[in-house]
């Protein structure tokens, strides 16, 4: 049974992981492990960013979908040199002469959470076309999804064109107008967090210079004994600070990095189902319009079309509204979730380090130079 639209008390049917991804060529392959509800053991899947394309494609070309805000697909894994000097530079400095190694754990992370969301949704936990993405051994057959310049300027025509009208429902109406501010400030956010963990990643880097530095000047001082131990305790202080600054950037990642990025997602999809909304208004304001115009041995057609488009819109509606409210009370939970982690994670950093930088200290200060 459902009530305005929502399941009530929907329980997953599948619980799923995504525990490694390796490179395959040119291309990265995710590791599915889906354990379907009642079973014992879990089934491994292989798939790739395509298969993930095609699997939201066709999530969102279901029935009865249109007042969904769907789970935002993450980003395709970079595989290329170039990837890895940009990466490179952000994080190691742009003197840096060694190349990050490739670490998909972001990646794979952000899959299992689409993943999650999707089993985890009263609608789409449902789909037969979810399913066979998780259980089956091989992935769907598929159409390569393109978006090229002309989808770009359509979209960007679209967006100019609901901007300006007015919903006929003030919830929706306000909503939309604050979703327009939130997808540019999330976007935002999401960027300047971003460089935030950067500069720690090069902080890290910078303590193990550092590190490097007092290594060569023992070599260099020979068998002066008190140099030597004063630039060992420096030299563990400098690796406990830069493993610290690690620790503290992959943290911040997979919290509220990780959130931020999702959710600057997210504000695109419920941006795209509120013009959804729009689009069938102006759709049924222009079927009225044909109706009042209507000859009369064409009146009853124009009605029928008329009330058919009232129905969709209504039904729409009826989905939509519990949806915003689900997906608001889900950011919100979200959002206090990452920023707790990523205070206890760096309330514990900060402990740890000052119990080794006291120490240092301490034995420095007993040294006789």
């Amino acid at each position: 049974m459902e009530s305005n639209g929502v399941i009530p008390q929907f329980r997953p049917l599948y619980s799923v992981k995504v525990p490694n991804a390796a490179k395959n060529g040119e291309v990265v392959e995710f590791f599915v492990e889906t354990l379907k509800d009642g079973d014992e053991r879990a089934l491994v899947v292989i798939r790739v960013h395509d298969d993930f394309v095609w699997l939201l494609h066709c999530l969102k070309t279901q029935d009865n979908v249109t007042g969904i805000i769907f789970p935002p697909l993450p980003s395709a894994p970079s595989t290329s040199v170039q990837a890895a000097e940009k990466r490179t530079k952000k994080q190691m400095g742009v003197n840096s002469n060694v190349l990050v190694g490739d670490d998909y754990g972001e990646n794979f992370r952000a899959y299992e959470k689409f993943l999650t969301l999707c089993i985890t949704h009263p609608r789409l936990g449902h789909s037969n076309v979810l399913q066979r993405f998780l259980l089956e051994k091989e992935a769907p057959a598929k159409v390569k999804i393109r978006q090229g310049i002309l989808g770009t300027l359509t979209k960007a025509v679209d967006d100019i064109r609901t901007m300006n009208f007015k919903d006929s429902d003030n919830d929706f109406h306000n909503a939309r107008i604050n979703n327009n501010e939130n997808v540019k400030h999330m976007k935002e956010a999401a960027s300047a967090y971003q460089k935030y963990i950067d500069c720690e990643h090069r902080l890290s880097s910078a303590y193990s210079e550092i590190q490097k530095a007092l290594t060569q000047i023992v070599s260099d001082q020979g068998n002066k004994m008190k140099m030597e131990e004063l630039c060992e305790v420096m030299w563990r202080a400098a690796e406990h600070a830069s493993e610290m600054s690690h620790v503290n950037a992959t943290n911040r990642q997979r919290t509220m990095g990780a959130t931020l990025k999702l959710y600057a997602g997210y504000t695109q999809s419920q941006q795209e189902m509120l013009n959804k909304r729009v689009f069938k208004l102006m759709e049924l304001e222009k079927a009225k319009k044909n109706y009042e115009k209507a000859k009369p041995q064409k009146k009853q057609q124009a009605e029928n079309i008329m009330r058919n488009i009232e129905k969709e819109l209504s039904d729409m509606t009826a989905l939509a509204k519990p949806e915003m409210e689900r997906h608001n009370r889900q950011r919100i939970l979200a959002m206090q979730s990452a920023l707790t982690q990523v205070a206890d994670s760096e309330i514990k950093n900060a402990r740890d380090g000052l119990a080794v930088f006291t120490k240092s200290y301490s034995e420095a200060q007993k040294m006789q130079i």
